[in-house]
């Protein structure tokens, strides 16, 4: 099958998609796939990509897509009408499968895509079917259940003095308040009468008494597709992709289209666009990196050509499984920030992440891996000529491979947010038997800290002496932000490390105030920013803001320090 990210829609408000046809150039008909909100649209990422594999090798075209002002489509995540424009993604979505020479098209819509493809579904013209996958019955429990989650896990975002106070934020998403009682007001109907077959894939236990009402007056075909919490919002960084689901839904759209005859289907794709901000437009540029063809997006300068002799480049690591998108859109809003500042950016995904390789039922990705160590320092050199003129910025682990790929490439600055890995060497996970302590993930569990290994390690934090704590943390047993901060000092790398309240306690009970007094000798010191509001993952906006501007400084520190270097 060929797969082919592209941008695509009207030149003022291109999306993103990607757009996967078999092999043979023939198509029994077209798919398209309306993913989740939020930090869900995120944890399915892969799961979503192996249900367009699936499809495409069971003779179907399908496209996948971000909605507008979502993960890479253009457009403000804030946008008071951002309901019509998620809306108006859909209806073009539709529109590029028939461009492609489908006679036939159906639809999938998971979670809120089932009730956005619901909501606009009268609009697209005549649907052969419509999978309502783990669908959500009302938008206004939907919206509670986000901002409750919002609450629970990043902490308040009341604040009266910002500019943003009039949003409603959630895990992933900033939403205008317009924008949030739009969706708030939806409820599934499936009652537009250009659908031919309603489809609805069920989580175990989840068709409740009014949302089974609705699929019975549809006379839709329900599938019970087991489980799906672990999918949609799991626990850790592990998403399970539910193969099991996917094979019931690729089943069930086979057998409605089992009489349609195949077409001829052709594509090209949009490489590039020019993307509107409120500070100016920029170019973005898909590309493929290195000979594992990771995927990537430039950002630059509308009318800088392609970037690589800018005054300077940020990189943009992903943690855990995310993507280049980062948390709440984090990277590509500060991607489009630095562009519009003159700079220029590149967001990839690491092997086994968001679009960079196929997607296989039981696949794994660790956290740290000799794989993620080589594809950022394959980013980084492909960032700009000069090493000395990039920045690179991660949360997490992708603060670990930032500093990685700074230190072996000679690159200028790294911003390092929320670090908790900051031995060299990093121990590896198996799947299922993924323990935080061994990743150097701190723990809070009260239950935990009354065990014996929990009174050991605090004792050695407290009474080992400093130089036998700094060895333990050399041989990789704890976490001494002293080991890693100390290489990027001694090789000229500035440093910046921004830290949410609970990383801020971990760095010092890891006596990571000691080992700055010690750089101090050494005559230059990171600097730490402790941002008082937030949380590890990123996803507080006030903590996501003080992310971007430590980027944004950390790129004019670096064109300082090259421009004194050159004249001196």
């Amino acid at each position: 099958m060929s797969t082919s990210p592209t941008w695509f829609g009207g030149a003022d408000r291109p999306l993103f998609g990607v757009v996967h046809l078999p092999d043979d150039g023939r198509a029994r008909a077209g798919v398209l796939l309306c993913p989740p909100m939020g930090k869900e649209h995120v944890d399915t990422y892969r799961g979503m990509k192996f249900l367009a594999q699936e499809l495409t090798a069971a003779g179907f075209a399908v496209l996948r897509f971000d909605y507008a002002g979502v993960g890479d489509s253009a457009g403000e995540q804030d946008a008071p009408d951002a309901l019509a424009r998620w809306s108006s993604s859909i209806v073009e979505g539709v529109e590029l499968l028939r461009g492609l020479g489908c006679p036939v098209v159906s639809a999938v819509g998971l979670r809120a895509g089932s009730l956005l493809l619901d909501h606009v579904a009268a609009d697209l013209g005549p649907l052969h079917a419509v999978v309502l996958w783990d669908p959500i019955a009302r938008g206004r429990g939907y919206v509670r259940e986000q901002q409750a989650l919002y609450r629970l896990g990043v902490g308040s975002d009341s604040d009266p003095t910002s500019s943003e106070s009039s949003d409603l934020h959630t895990i992933g998403q900033t939403l205008a308040r317009e924008a949030a009682a739009d969706l708030s007001a939806l409820s599934l109907t499936a009652s537009a009468p250009n659908v031919g077959t309603w489809i609805a894939a069920v989580r175990e236990g989840g068709a409740g008494t009014r949302l089974s009402s609705i699929l019975a007056a549809a006379d839709a075909r329900v599938l019970d597709v087991g489980p799906m919490a672990d999918f949609v919002s799991p626990a850790s960084f592990l998403v399970p992709i539910p193969a099991e689901a996917v094979r019931l839904v690729v089943t069930a759209l086979d057998e409605v289209h089992d009489a349609e005859p195949s077409a001829a289907v052709s594509f090209t794709p949009r490489r590039t666009a020019t993307v509107p901000t409120d500070r100016g437009s920029v170019v973005e540029t898909i590309e493929s990196l290195g000979e594992h063809g990771l995927f990537a997006i430039r950002t630059t300068p509308d009318g800088a050509g392609d970037g690589r002799d800018a005054e300077s480049a940020v990189v943009f690591c992903a943690t855990a499984n995310d993507t280049r998108i980062g948390p709440a859109r984090l990277w590509v809003d500060s991607a489009r920030r630095a562009a519009s500042s003159g700079r220029t950016a590149l967001r990839y995904d690491r092997r086994g992440a968001g679009e960079t390789g196929p997607v296989t039922a039981n696949e794994h990705t660790p956290i740290y891996s000799p794989e993620g160590a080589d594809d950022v320092v394959t980013a980084t050199r492909a960032a700009h000529d000069d090493a000395r003129r990039v920045v690179l910025s991660g949360i997490c682990s992708g603060s670990w491979n930032a500093a990685y790929a700074a230190s072996r490439t000679g690159a200028g600055s790294v911003v390092l947010v929320n670090a908790i890995g900051w031995s060299w060497r990093q121990k590896k996970s198996a799947v299922g038997a993924v323990d935080p302590a061994t990743m150097g993930v701190p723990r809070t569990d009260p239950e935990w800290q009354k065990t014996p290994r929990a009174r050991v390690k605090f004792a050695l934090q407290k009474h080992l002496p400093y130089p036998a704590w700094l060895l333990l943390g050399r041989r990789g047993i704890t976490q001494v932000p002293e080991v890693l901060l100390r290489t990027l000092v001694a090789r000229g790398v500035d440093t910046t490390v921004v830290l949410a309240p609970a990383d801020h306690r971990w760095f010092v009970d890891q006596r990571g105030e000691e080992g700055m007094r010690r750089l101090a000798r050494r005559g230059r010191v990171p600097s730490v920013v402790a941002v008082g509001v937030g949380d590890h993952s990123g996803f507080h906006h006030t903590f996501r803001g003080a992310v971007t501007d430590a980027v944004l400084r950390a790129l004019s520190v670096t064109e300082d320090q090259r421009d004194g270097a050159l004249s001196a």
